[in-house]
């Protein structure tokens, strides 16, 4: 499901930004300047590329579409991975380990924690040593999706930066056509001023935004993870399906809890 927040953020963010340069000048081609947007946007990846390896940078622009063209509704999603808990509850006690291997559909065995879960079953774990293999690969997998925000996150923090090294670039071209071309003294003032405002639009409207959303959606796959875990434990543990049912139930609101 499109993410409709995120969308009308971003329309609200240029539709205020339009109309602020809309009542103010007709002028318009005054805030348009490749140079200033290359050395906001250029300078940021570079930065970036410094600081993070190609695949991180890759991943990080991965979240950043993804998160802009899906958003998971966080309730339905976890209804739905009760009721097939349950279900695999019932196929383990009633088939065994080769029930729950052949149960599974194609999604999870693409997902390489529920993979993970069934194959340490079947290896014998239980208890608790099957919640510190799991616990140990959620922690690890947790880490490895966060670097996605924090990637984000510096590349909003270069941005203004590199805003700023714009502004002093126009700055040394305004001074140095003090006494000369008042149009190259206009043009620097442009450069000066446009790569302030882009590097801080970068920053606010794509960037941290981007990475707060990443941030909230990775606690929302670590949580998931963790009902999963007690789940995969109850399951060894042959514990009813209500049990195991109410165990995850505690992991939702209240009011959004499966009903029994």
């Amino acid at each position: 499901m499109i993410s409709f927040s995120t969308i009308t953020g971003l329309l609200m963010a240029f539709g205020v930004l339009i109309g602020a340069v809309t009542m103010s000048t007709d002028k318009y081609m005054l805030f348009v300047s490749l140079s200033s947007f290359l050395i906001v946007l250029g300078g940021t990846l570079t930065a970036a590329l410094i600081s993070y390896s190609y695949p991180l940078i890759l991943s990080s622009f991965k979240g950043l579409l993804v998160n802009l063209l899906d958003e998971t509704n966080v309730t339905k999603f976890k209804h739905a991975s009760i009721k097939r808990t349950v279900e695999w509850n019932q196929i383990f006690r009633s088939s065994g380990m080769s029930g729950l291997e052949n149960s599974l559909n194609d999604n999870e065995k693409n997902d390489p924690f529920i993979r993970l879960g069934v194959e340490l079953i079947g290896t014998g774990y239980k208890g608790e040593e099957l919640k510190k293999l799991l616990d140990e690969s959620n922690h690890s997998q947790y880490k490895q999706e966060m670097t996605q925000a924090e990637v984000l996150n510096s590349m909003g923090t270069y941005a203004p930066g590199f805003g700023m090294i714009g502004t002093l670039i126009g700055l040394i071209i305004m001074l140095d056509n003090l006494n000369g071309d008042m149009a190259a003294l206009g043009n620097g003032l442009a450069v000066a001023l446009l790569t302030t405002l882009y590097g801080i639009l970068l920053a606010q409207v794509f960037f941290k935004p981007a990475a707060i959303r990443i941030s909230r959606r990775v606690n929302t796959n670590f949580d998931n993870r963790e009902m999963q875990i007690n789940a995969f434990v109850l399951m060894t543990e042959k514990r009813p399906d209500l049990y195991l049912q109410d165990s995850m139930n505690v992991h939702l609101p209240f009011k959004k809890r499966l009903a029994s």
